[in-house]
């Protein structure tokens, strides 16, 4: 009754309060526009005070797409912004830091005299960069050096590659938070975006970055770009797969000449293979190979139909509550006769994005699927 007497009252002003109003937002809040430093396809991107993620398999271009990253953003040269499909925005240069936890020493410096200042043009481009490596160092000192290294050069762009070499564990939940949240404010104590390199698992699977470090970081940065290797061929791709700001289906493919040199190209014809990879016939997956029992009309779609994707994971749940990703992926392609894991993949992202399925781990750190309660 004592509470209820006091109701409507004006709370004691704490510290914790004041804290907490210092974080209100209103509709008519005067809040600072946001800066994006590049665009990609014209799309802005790589915003300052936030997180941007580059993913792919291993030796699928991440390395190679830092490093445009590096030269589109130090390059000195008058009207010379732009590398491919990636454009800065300011005409002054940005100052770029490297933090690099997996290359050697010698590595490093290859990749920037023979890469990064092969793709650059200008003068005095070594005032542009700031390039650690700390590979010898232990995840402890990786994570207090950064900050160290961040508030003493106060650069635009952070490239941290690899982030998982900052936690002793990456299916350590508790450590991954903490990461990340640490992150978030170095970006915004000092304006920077920081970006973070890590691998994606063995599904291939776009959204499935490794570890709990990678569910994390799918959660907060901004946007998330995904490189990869187009399979048979010696021609890389890069895609905004993830992004607050914008959706872009197109990609970016490009391929590398001798000196290093990225240059556009075209997309691969390229003929597709089975999971055993066998050659197999192009365009494999047509509706009428489909079990038409998963399928609905829907005429305002390109193809006329839709997949029922609440049916289709629930028939292949069969009742279990939870079900590891692998079985999930084989029991949904059996019902369906879906023959290609790309495409799975796509109906997977597909149901993901709208609720129907969710990724998490189990008590040994493995992939398990659950269908949430709608």
């Amino acid at each position: 009754m004592e509470e209820l007497a006091h109701a409507g009252e004006a709370s004691e002003i704490t510290p914790e309060l004041l804290k907490l109003d210092s974080c209100s937002i209103t509709s008519e809040s005067n809040l600072p526009t946001e800066e994006f430093m590049m665009r990609f396809f014209g799309r802005p991107c790589f915003p300052r005070k936030d997180l941007t993620s580059i993913t792919g398999p291993a030796k699928g271009g991440k390395t190679f797409l830092s490093s445009m990253l590096m030269a589109c953003g130090a390059n000195t040269a008058e009207d010379n912004r732009r590398m491919l499909e990636l454009e800065r925005v300011a005409e002054q240069p940005l100052k770029v830091m490297w933090y690099d936890t997996e290359e050697s020493k010698q590595t490093t410096k290859h990749i920037l005299a023979n890469r990064v200042f092969q793709m650059a043009k200008g003068q005095d481009l070594d005032r542009q960069f700031f390039v650690f490596n700390v590979r010898a160092f232990t995840w402890q000192e990786r994570q207090e050096e950064l900050q160290v290294a961040i508030k003493a050069y106060r650069p635009d762009i952070v490239i941290i590659d690899g982030i998982a070499d900052l936690l002793p564990d990456i299916n350590d939940g508790p450590k991954a938070i903490e990461l990340i949240e640490h992150l978030l404010q170095l970006a915004d104590d000092y304006n920077c975006n920081i970006t973070t390199i890590i691998h994606l698992n063995r599904t291939g699977e776009k959204s499935n970055l490794r570890g709990w470090l990678g569910t994390v970081i799918l959660q907060k940065s901004y946007e998330v770009f995904v490189c990869e290797k187009v399979f048979g061929t010696s021609t890389m791709s890069v895609e905004l797969s993830t992004s607050r700001k914008t959706s872009l289906d197109e990609r970016m493919y490009y391929q590398v000449n001798d000196k290093g040199i990225p240059y556009a190209a075209k997309r691969p014809d390229t003929q597709p293979r089975n999971e055993r990879g066998q050659f197999m016939a192009k365009n494999t997956d047509k509706t009428e190979a489909f079990n038409p029992n998963y399928l609905i009309d829907s005429p305002q779609s390109e193809q006329g139909w839709e997949w029922n994707l609440t049916k289709l994971f629930a028939d292949a749940m069969a009742g279990r509550s939870v079900m590891g990703y692998d079985d999930l992926k084989n029991a949904v392609q059996q019902l369906s006769n879906i023959k290609q894991k790309q495409y799975y993949y796509k109906v997977f992202e597909d149901a993901e994005s709208k609720g129907i399925v969710k990724k998490t781990y189990d008590r040994h750190h493995r992939i398990v699927i659950i269908m949430p309660p709608r």
